[in-house]
């Protein structure tokens, strides 16, 4: 496995390339550093993986606006969809690292600010998207897995896929777009149980979904999680169910599934591109990539499917 990939983009080079070799030579392997020469570099380089954090040292965010470190890291993770940390020459700041501070220390925050990244994406949220740029990756198994696992806690599974197992004839779509107080009432008249999972497919067909916008789903996710109704709502989304990425803004958390096999990394650099050109890098922030094999989404095991989640 290989380690993390930190950029390194300061506007000292010489500082840059030297902390560069000493995190490589002194983590034991657990950091791969890199330099770039402007933040903006770290994700449109095709040399190496994109990082998985960058360390900011001297430059202004986005807008060009040099006077907090701070909103600048933000500014920029924001942008790309990675986490920024801005480093300092002050050891106080909450939140940034203290560039003068022995390797090991550095090696040390690093990590453990990757493992409070993780950690916060996996945290409980009410409104859970699965999807994935790429066909055939175990979407619908993934998120079934999901619904299963959030059945006793109020969970339900909701099918945006562009093209569902089963007929499908629903007002429900009709009532979201009409903002309807009976949206609720609709839902329940057309729930479904299988295999013990609360299930409501919104569409037969992808083209009906299309017509949804951002505020839509904002709203009927409000209606759905109100209290004495769902604590979780899990949606299996298709690709071409979405009028646009902004869509996906609407999920506290997004599960992708990914295939394992040649071109899946360029595929997926293609995407996380694609979002960023629309400024949608807080919701790159959003994704959890999780690799499933072919056989373990042909077994379908649940507790083998989430068990990649806690790792």
């Amino acid at each position: 496995m290989r380690g993390r990939r930190i950029g390194i983009c300061s506007r000292d080079p010489d500082y840059a390339a030297s902390l560069m070799m000493a995190l490589n030579r002194m983590s034991g392997g657990a950091i791969e550093a890199v330099v770039y020469s402007r933040p903006e570099v770290a994700v449109k380089c095709r040399v190496v993986q994109e990082p998985d954090m960058i360390l900011l040292d001297g430059f202004p965010d986005p807008e060009g606006n040099e006077e907090d470190p701070v909103r600048a890291a933000s500014g920029w993770s924001r942008e790309l969809g990675v986490p920024v940390v801005a480093m300092t020459e002050e050891p106080s700041e909450q939140g940034t690292l203290f560039k003068y501070q022995s390797v090991r220390g550095i090696c040390r925050e690093i990590l453990g600010k990757l493992q409070s990244e993780r950690k916060s994406g996996m945290q409980r949220s009410g409104c859970i998207a699965v999807f994935s740029p790429l066909g055939r990756c175990g979407k619908t198994t993934l998120a079934r897995a999901l619904a299963a696992a959030e059945a006793d806690r109020g969970g339900l599974y909701i099918g945006m896929e562009e093209y569902p197992d089963r007929t499908v004839r629903s007002e429900v779509l009709y009532q979201i777009k009409q903002r309807s107080p009976d949206v609720y009432e609709a839902v329940a008249r057309e729930i479904v149980t299988e295999g013990g999972i609360s299930c409501i497919h919104l569409s037969g067909m992808y083209p009906d979904l299309r017509d949804v916008q951002k505020e839509d789903l904002e709203w009927f996710h409000a209606q759905l999680l109100q209290p004495e109704r769902y604590r979780t709502l899990i949606t299996d989304v298709g690709a071409a169910a979405l009028a646009g990425p902004e869509l996906l803004a609407c999920y506290d958390r997004i599960y992708m599934p990914l295939p394992r096999g040649e071109g899946v990394e360029a595929k997926l650099r293609q995407f996380r591109e694609y979002m960023r050109e629309r400024k949608q890098g807080e919701v790159l922030r959003r994704i959890v990539p999780l690799e499933l094999t072919a056989e373990v989404v042909e077994r379908g095991d649940p507790r083998e499917l989430l068990s990649g989640l806690s790792a």
